[in-house]
């Protein structure tokens, strides 16, 4: 409804109760329907300093054959945190409540479908799939209220949006002194990656069979070291749908080593070398100088909450990525390498030995021999 036809409305109005004494139409010559926001979440990649228009619906309690406005854009106006239409509409005369359901960004930039169901005074964000490229995935945040023109024409109608995505931040550290851990990448494999968003129920359906693999590469490497370093390239996080994770299966060699049941886990892009300097990992096989590390993931992301995991390499590096064509789900270090030291006993070689000896020499005494005396005279 365009601002001229809403004045035509108020002229015709003013004609009805000028030629009938008994009916009196009311018509709202108060200020216009505006907003005012707030986000509240943990997740602050949408703030009220970055977020430049919203999106709203309105349904009146009293008439649902047909949405009161929709998908009508607001943008916020002047130093206060007010929020305009361009296209203005205002509360119904006889005070009846109106229901709103704001959302932001909008269905073109989510890349989804807004659909409006007045019998029931609801929207639902349908078609919706979250983008391959981490950098280009979007922030969706939603609000609802229900208000009178005698509670919110004058100071605008309150709304405190939420987060309707969960964040994801991967982290890496390692106190390892015998190896070098350098990482160009990150990736989110296999989670589910489309669904529709219920207003009223404020929560997603996810669509089946729709797992997708997230991944994110730079040039320039992280050097993994004692303290957790982040691996999002700049804080670039992943927005992604809340859902239960089932893990990748990798139970040794009793398990999913290829992981054809589509587990969850999370991967980095790295090179690994001891501290002398000899590669470790990519194995001799490889033609690269980097593979993707695996590690399993489980557990249930929640809509507005970000979910910082910190994948610590001190004790050994994972299991080469499933998908890779060496070796997948190998385990890339496999125990500590130590020794079982013994040391012989003595053996004990008895040699006897005769030490050299020697002869006396003899002197005959003068006549001692044959009888004479040796002291007689000649």
């Amino acid at each position: 409804m365009k601002q001229k036809l809403l004045l035509a409305g108020i002229a015709a109005a003013a004609v009805m109760t000028s030629c009938s004494n008994d009916e009196v139409l009311e018509v709202n010559k108060g200020r216009a329907i505006d907003f005012r926001s707030a986000i509240a979440s943990r997740a602050t990649e949408t703030t009220l300093e970055n977020l430049d228009s919203i999106f709203v619906t309105a349904f009146n309690e009293n008439k649902l054959a047909f949405p009161y406005f929709e998908n009508l854009k607001f943008t916020q106006g002047g130093s206060t945190n007010m929020w305009f239409s361009e296209e203005k509409y205002y509360f119904p005369g006889d005070n009846s409540s109106l229901t709103f359901h704001a959302y932001a960004p909008s269905a073109a930039d989510m890349g989804a479908t807004i659909t409006s169901d007045s019998e029931n005074k609801n929207v639902v964000i349908s078609e919706f799939t979250t983008a391959e490229d981490i950098t280009k995935q979007v922030d969706i945040i939603y609000a609802s209220a229900v208000d009178q023109r005698e509670s919110a024409a004058a100071d605008g109608v309150f709304l405190t949006f939420k987060h309707a995505l969960s964040q994801v931040v991967i982290k890496a550290k390692s106190a390892s002194t015998g190896y070098n851990y350098e990482v160009k990448g990150v990736r989110i494999a296999m989670v589910d990656s489309k669904g529709s968003f219920d207003f009223n129920e404020a929560k997603w359906t996810l669509g089946e069979d729709a797992k997708k693999t997230y991944t994110m590469t730079y040039n320039d490497a992280v050097v993994l070291g004692t303290d957790a370093k982040e691996l999002m390239n700049g804080g670039e996080n992943a927005m992604l749908l809340p859902q239960a994770l089932t893990a990748w299966d990798w139970d040794g060699g009793n398990g999913d080593k290829e992981n054809t049941n589509n587990g969850a886990y999370l991967a980095v892009l790295v090179k690994i070398t001891t501290k002398d300097g000899a590669l470790v990992y990519p194995f001799n096989e490889d033609s690269e100088d980097y593979a993707w590390a695996a590690i399993p993931v489980e557990g249930s992301w929640e809509a507005g909450k970000r979910y910082v995991y910190t994948l610590d390499f001190t004790s050994g590096a994972g299991y080469v990525d499933p998908t890779y064509p060496v070796k997948p789900g190998e385990p890339i270090l496999v125990g500590n390498i130590r020794f079982n030291v013994d040391i012989e006993g003595w053996a004990d070689e008895n040699l006897d030995i005769d030490a050299p000896g020697f002869e006396e020499d003899i002197v005959e005494q003068p006549g001692e021999s044959e009888g004479e005396d040796p002291f007689g005279d000649e």
